[in-house]
């Protein structure tokens, strides 16, 4: 997968992750899980902003460069972020439309649903910081 392409996944992803923290700030009468999740979401965020930086500011033809588009095959660290992500912004969204203004925003997850997507989200956010801290190296 070249540069570019890598950047557009990391794009997309801040886009949604985005979402995902204005739902999270707007909901009400949400649990102690709610904020344990905006906090992962924008670690999320802050973590491939900086990779996204790191890869715009590169040479792609770098070693460096080689393993982080490896992140970004089918199926692989970025599209899990991806369906993660999608799947928190479907739980919160319903049934495919954006809630209107009026309509109050509750807290639709079970406590095993969130811990199960921020383990997944851990989990990969580990992989992108072992691959920006090798660019150190």
């Amino acid at each position: 997968m070249d540069p570019l392409s890598v950047t557009a996944s990391i794009i997309a992803i801040l886009q949604l992750s985005n979402k995902i923290v204005g739902y999270l700030t707007d909901v009400k009468d949400a649990s102690r899980e709610r904020a344990t999740c905006a906090v992962e979401v924008s670690n999320l965020h802050s973590l491939l902003l900086n990779l996204r930086f790191h890869l715009e500011e590169g040479n792609a033809n770098t070693p460096w460069h080689t393993a982080v588009r490896a992140l970004a095959v089918e199926n692989g660290p970025l599209d899990q972020f991806k369906q993660a992500l999608e799947m928190l912004q479907t739980k919160m969204i319903g049934r495919g439309r954006i809630k209107k203004a009026g309509d109050m925003l509750v807290w639709k997850f079970k406590k095993e649903e969130i811990a199960s997507i921020l383990g997944q989200i851990e989990r990969l956010k580990t992989l992108v910081e072992i691959a920006l801290q090798r660019d150190h190296l």
